[in-house]
């Protein structure tokens, strides 16, 4: 099915239902963005009143449209919309942009009013953005619908945001950061058009480099993850999540309706489909800019220079903490390097120069061997002094130049363009970080040639560090392991099975496949002993009463059970404190790692699988990573790398390494059983203890989703 934004990205006639001649009006900007935007197809105002809007001819209704036009715009009144919407369906538009805002974010009132709508789109086939949105930009077309005018066409970076905001009023601040957009698409609440149609539209898109999303809620979380796999593995895909704290899911919620979800969810989320995490809308821009200009990164080998060690060392600390080596280089290289530096300047790396305002060491000698060296994959240049300092401390010395400042001025501008066409030339990223803004001739000449500037030393590496980031996840297997089928065995325990026991979870897990304890249910303290002798000792007892969930808190669980006579003294206690549930033998595991893994359900999420440190150490440390089932055999080891306590995993202290490719095997079984029955609302697996490397499952909890 066709992509419906390949349409309103690049329509050839659009009618406006709002503009008018009063420039205070928020139609009116949008319509006059569109004229000057160089929108070459037909413009069609409609207005009751006005012939002529903005000077283009104005029809009186929608009937009144000498023809169907191929997209709407509507920006009028919240009650207006859905007459207005039908009359556009009746005479063969199929495409909408809806501004006006006033739907299912401000409750229910508003959300039935969308609901309308939605019927109304269905009823004529319409597909439609908004409402309550800021519209949309192609500068490939060129086509500005929002509130402020473009600078800048043709670029690279493409936006899908949740907030109008930050593809319409953020413009003029791109535009100072030499950020050029290719698309930007305001979604609003979502109601038809979705932010993942959006990612599958710029993934398709040829002039689309990168993709930057901001993100309060995705509903629709199963297809997004296939999408933006899919997707980032052709183009790099920076996103911003801001509902994961309460007061940031209240406020989207209240903006455009979102349903946001724990931060932890969307963290495995964008982990699963190698989309690059980021904390600001800056970083959206700045570092998606930084991934849509330059050159990908090959390896994690960068080269620093700088004019001052300080910001040196901040660059060298920010590659490092984010994965980049900062190596010292080569004899050769730094024989080379020494014949453009000072005496006192360092050639190793980072190259120093401590202040030298020669420039043609750092601009262009300098880069050149750097670039040239086998041994580095990139370079992160501080300290380019152009206009910027000259013009701070031309009043110091404007006696002894003996001209003019604007001539003095163009005097110091520096000859940049070799060191632009860097990238370029050598396939090799450049970042640049400067202390002067877009006032200075050097940073304008990086802004010119798509060179990304920062404002701080660390904004730098760190966008370095993103392109290492995507360099390594682009690189991700593809192929997903064969879904298991569903055991016949298992389809009729949970249908049968109200409220799952200890005893009947590890039966529904081993079903799967998933490695448990030996063990036995025993109603009475003879069958308990023949199950100890069978199982053999030593042995651990348990109540199996599905009323109760957490039995060691409450001395329900008894351990390092020898030989018979302690066992009759333990079955008589358990009994004592409950008399009628069944108790459960078990194998008494000895092993020095326990682990914990689990699924938990979120609204319009599938099941999501957890892995992380188990035993008693779980809720204190919450040291665990998320992933969304289905599982693929790299998803399930990515998440085992993602905890903290990793290192166990591997030999640690005399303790053989962890038999990762079993854990793998049991954390896809445990999506897979999730995904089979939709009625499990949660599993808990905690201790999983390894023994001699095997894990295996020690006690599990099954809860089902409560009748409604």
């Amino acid at each position: 099915m066709l992509n419906p934004l390949r349409t309103i990205m690049a329509p050839a006639s659009i009618a406006i239902v709002g503009a008018s001649n009063n420039a205070t009006k928020m139609g009116t900007l949008q319509c006059l963005n569109l004229i000057h935007s160089g929108f070459g197809g037909d413009i069609l105002p409609v207005h009751p009143k006005e012939k002529t809007v903005l000077g283009k001819t104005a029809y009186p209704s929608i009937e009144k449209l000498p023809y169907a036009p191929e997209l709407a715009v509507l920006v009028v009144p919240t009650g207006l919309v859905p007459g207005m919407l039908e009359h556009f369906g009746h005479i063969g538009t199929r495409f909408a942009v809806i501004i006006t805002a006033g739907f299912k974010e401000t409750g229910p009132k508003g959300r039935a009013l969308e609901e309308e709508v939605n019927r109304i789109a269905r009823k004529y086939g319409i597909r439609f953005l908004g409402p309550n949105c800021l519209g949309i930009i192609n500068t490939w077309l060129p086509l500005n619908m929002t509130v402020t005018p473009v600078a800048d066409l043709k670029g690279a970076l493409s936006l899908a945001s949740q907030s109008g905001t930050y593809v319409a009023q953020t413009l003029p601040y791109l535009h100072r950061h030499g950020i050029a957009l290719s698309k930007a698409i305001s979604v609003g609440n979502e109601a038809n058009i979705d932010i993942v149609d959006c990612l599958e539209y710029l993934g398709d898109d040829e002039d689309t480099k990168a993709i930057g999303l901001y993100i309060e809620g995705i509903r629709r979380a199963s297809r997004f993850l296939e999408v933006a796999r899919a997707v980032s593995r052709k183009k790099p895909i920076v996103a911003q999540y801001v509902g994961g704290t309460e007061a940031g899911a209240r406020s989207g919620s209240s903006h455009t309706g979102a349903m946001a979800g724990p931060d932890y969810v969307y963290e495995g989320l964008f982990q699963q489909a190698g989309i690059i995490r980021v904390d600001t809308i800056e970083e959206v821009y700045k570092i998606g800019w930084a991934l849509a200009s330059q050159p990908p990164l090959k390896g994690k080998r960068i080269a620093i220079l700088t004019n001052s060690g300080g910001p040196g060392t901040a660059m060298a600390m920010t590659c490092n903490k984010h994965g980049l080596e900062v190596p010292e280089f080569s004899e050769a290289v730094q024989a080379k390097v020494a014949k453009h530096i000072p005496g006192h300047a360092s050639p190793r790396n980072p190259v120093d120069l401590t202040f030298h305002v020669e420039m043609g060491s750092i601009t262009r000698d300098i880069p050149t061997v750097l670039m040239q060296a086998p041994e580095i994959d990139g370079l992160i240049i501080h300290g380019i002094m152009d206009t910027g300092f000259f013009h701070v401390i031309f009043p110091l010395i404007k006696d002894m130049v003996g001209v003019p400042q604007e001539d003095f001025m163009k005097m110091v501008r520096l000859d940049l363009e070799p060191l632009t066409a860097m990238p370029g030339t050598y396939g090799k990223p450049l970042m640049i970080s400067s202390f002067f803004d877009h006032n200075d001739h050097a940073v304008q000449t990086f802004h010119a040639h798509g060179v990304p500037v920062f404002d701080s030393p660390e904004k730098a590496a760190r966008a370095m560090g993103a392109l290492y980031a995507y360099h390594r996840r682009s690189g991700m297997p593809v192929t997903q392991d064969e879904p298991l089928d569903v055991p016949p065995k298992a389809r009729k325990q949970v249908q049968s099975t109200a409220v799952f026991d200890e005893y009947s979870a590890k039966q529904l897990l081993r079903a799967y496949g998933i490695p448990t304890v030996r063990e036995a249910l025993a109603h009475s303290l003879e069958e308990a002993l023949e199950a100890a002798v069978h199982i053999g000792y030593p042995v651990v007892l348990k109540v199996c009463d599905p009323a109760i969930q957490h039995k060691t808190e409450q001395g329900l669980v008894k351990l390092d059970i020898e030989d018979n006579q302690a066992l009759m003294k333990a079955f008589r206690s358990l009994r004592r404190k409950v008399p009628r549930a069944p108790i459960l033998v078990a194998q008494m595991l000895t092993g020095e790692k326990e682990f914990m893994a689990g699924v938990n359900s979120y609204p319009g999420f599938p099941p999501c699988v957890l892995f992380g440190l188990g035993g008693v150490f779980t809720e204190a440390l919450k040291d665990f990573s998320i992933r969304l089932a289905p599982l693929s055999r790299h998803d399930a080891r990515d998440m085992m790398e993602a905890i903290t306590a990793r290192a166990l995993l591997g030999a640690y202290r005399g303790m053989p390494a962890v038999d990762v490719d079993a854990m793998a095997d049991l954390l896809i079984a445990l999506g897979t059983l999730a995904l089979h029955f939709p009625e499990i609302a949660e599993i808990d697996l905690n201790p999983i203890i390894v023994v001699d490397g095997a894990p295996k499952v020690a006690d599990a909890l099954i809860v089902k989703r409560a009748s409604e």
